[in-house]
């Protein structure tokens, strides 16, 4: 779903920061392990649709690791700075646990803009 549809859709319009912040922090990630990119499985028409398929991307059920043993966290920093500090990079799968799942939520929910305006500043996050 481009960003461009989500203005079309007035219900889905607080969800543009958070595809904007998407695709801005999952950007490369495709380049070291297809297919974890933003992607959706079918057309997203409410608010609850949109949340799930947020939630349900294939990277947050990996565990992005480096050789230092660090773990990416797309809440935290864009893909892209990860992999720029990271010589090594792996990509266990482990699922999403109920707390994993729980920070990401809130994440998408702060990013969300409610307020009815559509002009979004990276500030709120």
């Amino acid at each position: 779903m481009l960003l461009l549809d989500l203005y079309k859709k007035v219900e889905l319009r607080p969800f543009i920061p958070v595809v904007g912040e998407f695709q801005s922090r999952l950007a490369g990630i495709e380049d070291e392990c297809e297919p974890l990119g933003l992607l959706f499985e079918k057309e997203v028409q409410s608010e609850q649709e949109m949340f799930f398929a947020l939630i349900s991307q294939k990277a947050l059920a990996f565990e992005v690791t480096n050789e230092m043993g660090e773990v990416w966290d797309i809440r935290l920093e864009p893909f892209s700075h990860f992999k720029s500090r990271s010589k090594k990079i792996t990509f266990p799968f482990i699922g999403c646990n109920a707390q994993k799942l729980q920070n990401i939520s809130e994440w998408i929910i702060t990013l969300c803009n409610w307020e009815g305006t559509f002009l979004y500043s990276s500030a709120k996050h």
